[in-house]
């Protein structure tokens, strides 16, 4: 008997902003420590619409296991380590449909949520964290309405995700404003 409770997947997506390493890292090590396995998704949702579904294929350029070990490594570096795209599943134009994908998805903007829910069930992940902003994260809905386990986390300089108070990102672009302009005003 194992008393692994699931496995938890992670993605980033939109722009970069401080805080993404740090919020992998805390969802990481608390999934740890209740049981969890963790799983970083690569590119955000570009990572799920690339991985390949077929047993021994090799999917290291969109999927990473998330350690302690590699979680603390990057904790305090900008950024994200698992990288970002502006990556909409629900409207993939052909030119960016994967080759693999190609023979069956010909319209010119392409709905591959199917193929994303079928690929976080091929990698058994129970349970998704999404950080990003309005774009990332009214996808997130989408796969929450039919059924997927999420968690987001709001992560925008705008400020402008609902339902929310604060984004992650809004506070840094504020304080660097007001030094911008103090600099400015002293100048």
């Amino acid at each position: 008997m194992t008393d692994k409770k699931g496995t938890i997947g992670i993605l980033t997506g939109g722009g970069d902003i401080p805080g993404l390493n740090q919020s992998i890292r805390g969802v990481t090590l608390r999934a740890l420590s209740e049981g969890f396995d963790v799983v970083g998704i690569r590119r955000g949702w570009a990572g799920l619409v690339q991985l390949k579904r077929e047993e021994g294929a090799d999917n290291s350029e969109w999927v990473l296991p998330l350690t302690r070990e590699l979680v603390e490594r990057h904790a305090y570096t900008g950024g994200t380590f698992l990288h970002s795209s502006r990556t909409r599943p629900s409207a993939v134009p052909a030119k960016d449909v994967p080759a693999h994908l190609k023979d069956k998805y010909t319209a010119e903007k392409n709905d591959l949520t199917d193929e994303v829910v079928a690929g976080l069930e091929f990698l058994g992940i129970d349970y998704l964290v999404p950080a990003g902003g309005d774009d990332t994260l009214s996808y997130a809905v989408e796969l929450g309405r039919r059924g997927f386990p999420v968690v987001a986390i709001p992560k925008t300089m705008d400020n402008d995700v609902p339902g929310t108070d604060y984004c992650m990102g809004f506070g840094t672009c504020v304080n660097r404003t007001i030094a911008m302009a103090r600099q400015v005003t002293s100048s």
